[in-house]
């Protein structure tokens, strides 16, 4: 019989995976389920220098994250109540000079090393520490992995939660905004979830080295190879408290000042308050420069244990998808100082450290 195995290079995820694993058993119910823990060296998108402060602030040894013992608890924990499916925590090393997608390869495809013979037409879910799908989903997903066969995949819709449960970035759910110049095929995000493994991994690697991309409907390159479907599935990424959302965002290489514009957004969310909120000012004529409240899609029961879960009452919901959004011209302007009048460039460079912070202050 095909074996089911859902496989996770992780690095600071443990709030999120504590409620993972009881999640992919109801969805999935696969033989072994891997987390493989190690830091990629370049930060999540191979762009970011690592210096000794930032492996002192986020790491246990230079390698393992900051919440590593709590994962290992957490994996025990779940071992012993889940005695059917094989739980493996595996801390991994990445070579200095991997790629993201060279580390997400690595991390994806180290079974050999676990113990675990991976076959021709075994089904293999390679996926992240934050994605989730609804428990009703169950026969949704077997239903797609009894149409594959070696070889084939299969793909989702991902929705991204900015913050908190009920704020997800605007540009994920086109299909469901009223505008109906949205309203054309593939216009979605889609990425793996399911791949049936063929002989000697060919596809499964193909698939794996397009972890970066942003191509998800070309049938012949990117995750257009896999087919496409209906299920949805809940991208928790900026579902981050503390010391977790600093993590998800000292992780990646932008610009002084950004991150204390996308956190002033994310912290507006908490004041439900908004409709939409501007939180990559960069874009503010574009649906990817606004999270917007949404809640079509019932999260799944496991989440709603976290700590950050709550729910929203009827007059808060009612009153938000009427609310006005939040666009204050003065964070709009903020570049301008940057801006070059002729050319309209905007020089990042030439944002001091701080400024955009103080800028905020005043708003």
């Amino acid at each position: 019989m095909s074996k089911k195995i859902v496989i996770v290079p992780t690095f600071g995820e443990s709030h999120l995976i504590k409620y993972q694993i009881p999640n992919i058993i109801d969805t999935i119910n696969p033989d072994y389920i891997i987390y493989n823990e190690g830091l990629f060296p370049g930060g999540t998108e191979g762009k970011k220098e690592l210096t000794k402060e930032w492996l002192d602030e986020y790491t246990l040894d230079g390698k393992r994250a900051f919440d590593y013992k709590d994962l290992e608890k957490i994996v025990d924990d779940a071992q012993k109540q889940y005695p059917n499916t094989k739980i493996i925590l595996n801390p991994i090393d990445y070579n200095e000079s991997m790629t993201s997608t060279d580390c997400y390869v690595a991390g994806c495809t180290n079974f050999e090393e676990l113990g675990i013979k991976v076959e021709e037409g075994d089904y293999i879910f390679p996926f992240e520490g934050d994605v989730f799908h609804h428990e009703d989903a169950k026969d949704e997903i077997q239903g797609y992995m009894d149409q594959i066969e070696p070889g084939q995949g299969f793909r989702s819709i991902w929705i991204d939660y900015m913050q908190n449960f009920w704020y997800v970035e605007k540009s994920r759910i086109k299909p469901w905004l009223p505008e109906e110049e949205h309203h054309h095929d593939g216009n979605y995000m889609s990425r793996r979830i399911c791949v049936r493994y063929d002989k000697g991994g060919k596809f499964y690697d193909e698939i794996l080295n397009n972890f970066m991309t942003t191509n998800y409907h070309n049938p012949n390159e990117g995750y257009g190879m896999l087919f496409p479907t209906d299920l949805i599935t809940y991208h928790y990424a900026w579902i981050r408290p503390g010391k977790f959302r600093e993590l998800r965002c000292d992780q990646l290489q932008r610009w002084p000042g950004y991150f204390d514009i996308i956190k002033h957004g994310l912290d507006k969310a908490d004041e439900l308050t908004y409709s939409e909120i501007l939180f990559r000012i960069e874009h503010y004529k574009l649906t990817k420069g606004w999270i917007k409240y949404f809640d079509m899609f019932e999260h799944p029961k496991h989440i709603k244990e976290h700590e950050c879960y709550f729910e929203v009452d009827n007059e808060t919901r009612n009153k938000l998808i009427s609310a006005k959004p939040y666009q204050p011209k003065e964070l709009v302007e903020i570049y301008n100082p940057y801006v070059e009048p002729e050319t309209g460039v905007l020089y990042l460079d030439r944002i001091p450290e701080g400024e955009i912070a103080e800028a905020l202050s005043k708003i």
